[in-house]
């Protein structure tokens, strides 16, 4: 039994219009003087999904590499490789009839086929036994699933169907979702577009304004795309160091940043309230942050007081001081003070010697060493007396938190009975 289609070698107009139609294809009567390397094969399957029957030979040229399929004494078709998908041998073609035979009507014999067609890359050939096998076993489950269905309310259903049914689109990569994604995602893309496109206008207008241009200023204050905040939120920050002379500009990029509330703009003002040189700009920055986006800056600048660095603890305590929390009290404590670590070298003394050779000569040892200092951080010590007013320990851990201990603890009863 032979499923597969044959091209006759006639007519000829009837093999023509059939070529036109998987492209890539040319006709000789004769072999062309090329390196030709033969296949051991009979059948040409093609990408579009048709098959040519014949001797089969691959040929190796430089320009277009392509497969020479002979279909008579006097007919060659020449197809483009990127037009083929694989060249089936006749032993495997052989085996291939024997199995059919040997499923005949046995449902689980045909999805075996399936398989073995699917390891031997007969694709459409899979395909056919997958749907004999549903048509034998209707609810043979790994065909089912195989070919694309999903059970659902006791009936089989095409999981495409029923997606769609759910309302879900397929996107570029093949995932079901919902179709608002799908419109977030190519809005994405033209976003950043023009996200980038603001980079470059924000520095020309900046470069304007440096030289004294106060129609650059104006035109930078009307500004109202939310899409210009990442371009704003990056030279606010870099700009940091800039001094007081970028002031004017500078507070014009906060209060857009204030204006627009984008997730970059928020973190360009955290960033701002906790480490710019600027104390209006920074002031400025933490009252905002503090009507405004009181946990986006306490989440950031929490972390900041168990630092190495002493001056990134004194920058924390000086924004979180627009935050005062009771419930962060030992955390407070523990950045009284504390310990820089720095690794120094030292040694290094010179030293005569001589080998067992009379040879001689000086070395010099030294060793790496871990230094470690200690820091007061007066800033913290004003946030914990802010959160206790009516007590000043000083730097004395112990005492603050045999304080904040005591507010915490249950209030003690003399349960004992009067006589």
């Amino acid at each position: 039994m032979n499923i597969f289609r044959h091209f006759q070698p006639t007519p000829r107009s009837f093999l023509r219009r059939q070529m036109r139609l998987i492209g890539g294809v040319a006709f000789a009567t004769g072999v062309a003087c090329l390196p030709i390397r033969a296949a051991t094969a009979d059948t040409l399957l093609l990408s579009t999904g048709g098959q040519l029957t014949g001797k089969v030979r691959e040929v190796d040229s430089k320009k277009t590499p392509y497969v020479l399929v002979q279909i008579d004494q006097d007919l060659s078709v020449a197809i483009a490789k990127a037009n083929s998908r694989m060249i089936v041998g006749d032993e495997k073609l052989q085996e291939y009839r024997r199995r059919v035979v040997e499923a005949g009507q046995d449902g689980q014999a045909h999805y075996e086929l399936a398989t073995w067609c699917r390891q031997n890359n007969l694709l459409q050939q899979r395909q056919y036994h997958l749907l004999r096998t549903i048509d034998l076993l209707p609810d043979h489950p790994n065909a089912r699933a195989a070919l694309g269905y999903t059970r659902k309310d006791g009936k089989w259903i095409l999981t495409e169907v029923w997606r769609r049914n759910q309302g879900l689109v397929k996107d570029r990569k093949g995932q079901w979702i919902l179709p608002e994604v799908v419109a977030w995602r190519e809005n994405a893309d033209v976003n950043d577009k023009v996200a980038k496109r603001w980079i470059k206008t924000i520095k020309q207008l900046l470069s304007k304004i440096l030289r004294g241009d106060a129609e650059a200023m104006a035109e930078m204050a009307a500004i109202d795309d939310p899409l210009a905040s990442q371009a704003i939120a990056k030279e606010l920050v870099d700009s940091q160091k800039r001094g007081s002379n970028w002031r004017p500009v500078r507070m014009v990029w906060l209060n857009k940043l204030k204006e627009f509330r984008t997730g970059a703009a928020v973190e360009a003002i955290v960033k701002t309230g906790l480490l710019d040189s600027d104390d209006v700009v920074r002031e400025d920055a933490l009252a905002w942050l503090q009507s405004n986006e009181t946990s986006s800056a306490i989440a950031t600048y929490m972390p900041w007081l168990k630092s190495n660095n002493p001056q990134q603890v004194k920058a924390a305590a000086r924004a979180l001081a627009y935050f005062p929390n009771p419930e962060a009290a030992f955390a407070y404590i523990d950045a009284l003070v504390t310990i820089e670590k720095k690794t120094q070298q030292v040694g290094g003394g010179s030293r005569a010697g001589f080998d067992n050779a009379g040879g001689g000569g000086f070395s010099q040892g030294s060793k790496q060493v871990v230094i470690n200092t200690p820091h007061r951080h007066p800033e913290v010590l004003q946030l914990l007396r802010s959160i206790a007013p009516d007590v000043d320990f000083g730097y004395d851990k112990s005492a603050w938190k045999n304080y904040f201990a005591e507010l915490r603890s249950p209030p003690r009863y003399d349960l004992r009975r009067d006589s």
